[in-house]
C-alpha cells in the first residue's frame, strides 16, 4: 500500500456533538490518512462546529465548511446537498477516490486501507463499505446489508466514476440511486463483511425510530421498489425487533407515498434495473 495521500472524506455534520468526536478520533487514528477532510456543518447549533475547529486548527488536512442554517434538518435531501457541495469544493484536491463518513460512526484503524486495497484488486469496484454495526440494550446487533449494497454512513467512491453519475440525486433514498446508476454502467458494488465498524445510533432514528421506519418505506417507493418484492421484504422484517410495529411503519410509508403519487426520483430506466435486481434476489437469494 502507498502512502501517498489517494482519498478525500467529505462529512456532512448537524448537531452531532454526541458522536462527532469519535468519529474524529476514529479518522485520525487511520492507517491510511485521507488527503483532506472536508466537514461541512449545516448550521449546527450544538457546538458541533466549535468542536471540528478546535481539531482543524490542529490539524491542516481537516477543514471546516460551514453552510448558513436552512432552520430544520432535511433528512436525506440535506446530505445529498452537503455532498454534493463538498464535491465542488474539493475539485481540485488530490485524491482517485471520494469517502463520505457520517459523524456517527466510529471506524476501525485499517478501515480505508482495506477499502482501498479492495479496490486496487477489483478495478470494476467503483463504491464499498464495510458492515456497520450497533449496541441496542447492551446487545450487539449487526445492520442488515446485502453484499452489493454498501452502508451509506460510510463508504469509498472511485471518484471518476461517482462524478460521471452526476454525484448525488437531491433526495431520501440517494445511496440507493447512486448505486443503481453504477451498476447499470457495468461497475460492481461490494460490502466487506468482515470489515465490521460502530454505527453509534442505530440506523434511521435521528429523528426517532417510527420516523426512519416510515422514511424507509417512503424512500422504496421513491426508488422504484416493485410492490411485490417490498412487501416480502416488509414481511421478512417483522422477525426483528419491535417486529410488526416495524413491518407496519415501513407499509404506511410505502402505501402512503403511492397515495400521494410522490415522484420517482429514478428514471424509467434505472426502475426497471432496479426491479431485475429485485427478481434476482427473489430467485437467488444474492447479487455479487
Amino acid at each position: 500500500m502507498t502512502m501517498a495521500p489517494r482519498y478525500v472524506v467529505l462529512t456532512p455534520v448537524r448537531n452531532e456533538i454526541a458522536h462527532l468526536e469519535s468519529t474524529i478520533r476514529s479518522l485520525l487514528c487511520q492507517t491510511v490518512p485521507p488527503a483532506l477532510w472536508l466537514i461541512l456543518d449545516d448550521g449546527s447549533s450544538d457546538g458541533s462546529a466549535d468542536l471540528i475547529a478546535s481539531y482543524a486548527r490542529q490539524r491542516p488536512w481537516i477543514r471546516l465548511v460551514r453552510v448558513p442554517d436552512r432552520g430544520r434538518d432535511l433528512v436525506g435531501r440535506g446530505v445529498a446537498e452537503l455532498m454534493n457541495r463538498g464535491l465542488a469544493l474539493v475539485s481540485a484536491e488530490p485524491g482517485e477516490y471520494i469517502a463520505k463518513v457520517d459523524a456517527d460512526v466510529a471506524l476501525p484503524p485499517d478501515y480505508f486501507e482495506r477499502l482501498l486495497a479492495l479496490c486496487d484488486a477489483d478495478p470494476s469496484v467503483s463504491l464499498c463499505s464495510g458492515h456497520p454495526y450497533t449496541f441496542e440494550a447492551g446487545r450487539r446487533l449487526v445492520e442488515r446489508h446485502a453484499d452489493f449494497f454498501p452502508s451509506g454512513t460510510a463508504r469509498l467512491y472511485r471518484r471518476r466514476r461517482l462524478e460521471e453519475i452526476g454525484g448525488f440525486v437531491a433526495s431520501v433514498g440517494w445511496d440507493t440511486v447512486d448505486i443503481l446508476k453504477l451498476r447499470m454502467r457495468g461497475d460492481r458494488t461490494r460490502v466487506l463483511h468482515d470489515l465490521p465498524y460502530h454505527h453509534l445510533r442505530r440506523m434511521g432514528t435521528r429523528n426517532g425510530y417510527v420516523d426512519g421506519m416510515v422514511r424507509d418505506g417512503r424512500n422504496a417507493y421513491l426508488t422504484g421498489y416493485g410492490t411485490f418484492f417490498f412487501l416480502c421484504r416488509a414481511a421478512v422484517n417483522a422477525r426483528y425487533r419491535p417486529w410488526l410495529l416495524r413491518s407496519a411503519c415501513m407499509l404506511w410509508g410505502f402505501a402512503g407515498a403511492a397515495a400521494r403519487r410522490l415522484p420517482r426520483i429514478v428514471s424509467d430506466e434505472e426502475m426497471k434495473f432496479h426491479r431485475s435486481l429485485q427478481r434476482r434476489r427473489l430467485r437467488f437469494g444474492r447479487i455479487d
